[in-house]
């Protein structure tokens, strides 16, 4: 799990089943840990009868700077794994400059986040998505270049 996550950032390379099986993972991954997070935050609230500052003031002072690093590097992880799954996913079509692209579409997913909200940039990730799981093995190399060879 950790050499398909975050192993190979340079040359790593994912067929299209295996880039969704961890795709998938990472999805699966991120959603427990939000759940998580948001029945701390829950119990918290509860405890502090419901009160969004003494919620606030609770949970600073259980997680304290130190947890809430460690929540942060934990999401950290799982993008990083995301954005090399997507690499791999991008060489092994036969891109170059995979990494420059995934940055680039990060960027790019931001900025339609922030300018057109939620739903447009869900919208573009699904197409993303069903772009990287749709183009086979090889089939954007240059002229000359087998689906085996680099």
């Amino acid at each position: 799990m950790f050499k398909a996550l975050w192993g190979d950032i340079q040359t790593g390379r994912l067929k299209r089943l295996p880039f969704l099986g961890w795709y998938l993972v990472i999805l699966a991954l991120a959603m427990v840990l939000s759940f998580a997070l948001g029945a701390v935050i829950g119990a918290a609230e509860r405890m502090a009868g419901g009160e969004p500052i003494e919620t606030q003031v609770a949970l600073g002072e259980s997680l304290g700077p130190v947890g809430l690093i460690a929540v942060a590097a934990v999401f950290a992880l799982l993008l990083l794994g995301q954005m090399n799954i997507m690499a791999k996913r991008l060489r092994d079509m036969g891109l170059p400059m995979a990494w420059l692209l995934v940055l680039g579409w990060l960027l790019l997913a931001g900025l339609v986040s922030s300018a057109g909200g939620a739903v447009l940039s869900g919208l573009l990730s699904v197409i993303v998505l069903l772009g990287l799981l749709s183009v086979p093995t090889g089939a954007l190399r240059g002229r000359g270049a087998g689906p085996g060879q680099p």
